[in-house]
């Protein structure tokens, strides 16, 4: 198993939220039946204009969204959640420093910690599933 770094620990961040923005919304059930049924021609099926599919994410990526989500952010405090979240839809340090009241370098310091939080959380684990029997390394 490969060793985890601060800079994959941000792509797997970047990579759930994106998965975020493509995962379909929730609908209710039967919610869209209200309408009748139309029933178009074939002639007028082929004049129609057809929406493109839109990307829908692959097993992995929702792997690392549940990774993500599920494990990795209960570990933070909710304003670290926000500030982590919010940095890897790649929002600007301008609006989170407003946002926070914090300076650029203080949000920048919180940013870190929390990725190391995260990163110390992970190597625990592992080092915890490998020391069964064995002494972790640190």
């Amino acid at each position: 198993m490969k060793p985890v770094t601060l800079e994959q620990i941000e792509l797997d961040l970047e990579t759930a939220a994106y998965v975020e923005r493509l995962i379909p919304p929730v609908h209710i059930p039967g919610y869209r039946n209200c309408m009748p049924e139309i029933c178009y021609t074939p002639q007028e099926i082929a004049f129609m204009d057809h929406r493109p599919v839109p990307p829908r994410p692959t097993p992995e990526q929702i792997a690392i969204w549940e990774k993500v989500v599920l494990e990795w952010m209960p570990i933070l405090e909710v304003d670290e959640r926000k500030i982590v979240w919010k940095r890897a839809k790649h929002i600007p340090w301008k609006l989170l420093c407003r946002e926070f009241g914090l300076g650029r370098t203080k949000m920048n310091q919180l940013y870190k910690n929390c990725l190391v939080k995260i990163l110390g959380s992970i190597t625990g684990k592992m080092c915890a599933q490998k020391s069964r029997g064995h002494f972790c390394k640190k």
